[in-house]
């Protein structure tokens, strides 16, 4: 079978030659910019291309077509960039940017590995403030260059299934607690301020414009939307299913409908980190057909239960080892035994896209990265 045909079939529900394979097609199937340094200098593929950024505050890479090759990576992605890259700074011990949003973002200059938010831009203004803040523009031109070109070059004539990750911030929900400030967003979200609910329109709107920008122009060449809101953390979700299901819920099935009534053949990919297990049936109620990831390490998260529940309604993309204990700090046959083992669970009937729960971090041994990606082509066959 070829990759397209491949991936399609898991996303039907059915059993093809074998189990579909993602390395680097999204932000959270991808890895970090210094693992991936090392992953290259190891196979001696790709070392004299510099190393693309896929997301700057998480720094993690663009992986380059030979290692997708390596891996039998089935999938290939495009999540274009913002239409200025962020100013760095150094201040003391820190290296800041901020971002289109005007959130602010530090990573220490020595031995730093991620940016963390450090400045709300919203959080101090009254309403009639927030309405008048200088929000980016979603459907700049210069979010699109050179994308023409791009997504025929990725897709090979259509051998391989292109999904259009987000990249106009985060979710709906998520920017409104960046934006504001956790504290401030979800004390203002649970006392009814208008300010809220204003911000989640607000956002609403601008994820239309993005999709309708992006939908106009490739839509056709397109076959999978990726939109991410982390929900959970480890033990529960954010907010209760009532207040997910009052406030968050209408306005993700608005933006799932809008998506769909723009390009009906794409298939509709959602991320959301944690456990998550409580809204999953809110999830597949507007639309979303595509769960990424399958954490299985957080509250609730089994994946057999997962896959016996939700199984028929939604694919299953990432969960084939999890990253937090086995894949950086096991040995190489925990490794193999942890992904056979996911394989097991997950891949009969189809529905199931290999990847690990999320991106590959710094520190992850190259020897499990290997074994992980040799155990999935070995034994997720059908």
């Amino acid at each position: 079978m070829t990759s397209r045909e491949r991936v399609f079939a898991a996303l039907d529900h059915k059993e093809a030659d074998r189990v579909p394979i993602d390395f680097g097609a999204t932000m959270e199937t991808t890895i970090h910019i210094k693992a991936y340094e090392a992953l290259k200098e190891h196979l001696g593929l790709c070392t004299d291309k510099a190393i693309g950024t896929k997301l700057l505050t998480a720094q993690f890479a663009h992986v380059d077509k030979e290692l997708q090759e390596f891996t039998g990576s089935d999938i290939r992605g495009v999540n274009p960039e913002p239409p200025e890259k962020p100013k760095a700074e150094k201040s003391g011990e820190y290296i800041q940017i901020k971002d289109e949003f005007g959130i602010g973002w530090r990573k220490p200059v020595e031995e730093g590995l991620y940016y963390d938010m450090y400045q709300h831009p919203l959080a101090q203004l009254d309403l009639d403030e927030i309405k008048s803040y200088p929000f980016p523009d979603p459907a700049d031109e210069r979010r699109f260059r050179g994308l023409d070109e791009k997504i025929p070059e990725l897709s090979e004539n259509g051998k391989y299934p292109i999904v259009f990750d987000n990249c106009f911030g985060n979710g709906i929900f998520q920017m409104c607690n960046q934006l504001m400030g956790y504290d401030q967003f979800l004390m203002s979200l649970a006392l009814g301020d208008e300010k809220a609910f204003y911000l989640l329109d607000r956002m609403l709107e601008m994820k239309m414009e993005f999709w309708e920008a992006v939908l106009s122009r490739f839509g056709n060449q397109i076959d999978i939307v990726k939109e991410l809101d982390d929900m959970g953390t480890q033990l529960n979700l954010l907010i209760s299913p009532d207040m997910y299901r009052e406030h968050i819920k209408p306005r993700l099935k608005r933006l799932v409908d809008f998506i769909k009534s723009r390009a009906p053949h794409v298939r509709m990919m959602m991320h959301s980190c944690g456990s998550i297990r409580k809204i999953i049936p809110d999830l597949i109620d507007v639309g979303v057909e595509i769960l990424n990831p399958l954490q299985y390490t957080a509250e609730d998260m089994d994946p057999a239960t997962l896959k016996r529940e939700f199984g028929k309604e939604l694919t299953f993309w990432g969960g084939g080892i999890e990253t937090q204990k086995v894949l950086p700090y096991g040995s190489v046959q925990d490794v193999i035994d942890e992904t056979k083992k996911q394989l097991d669970i997950l891949m009969p009937g189809g529905g199931f896209v290999f990847a690990q729960v999320h991106t590959l971090q710094w520190g992850v041994p190259i020897e499990n990265m290997l074994a992980m990606w040799e155990t999935a082509r070995e034994y997720g066959v059908y």
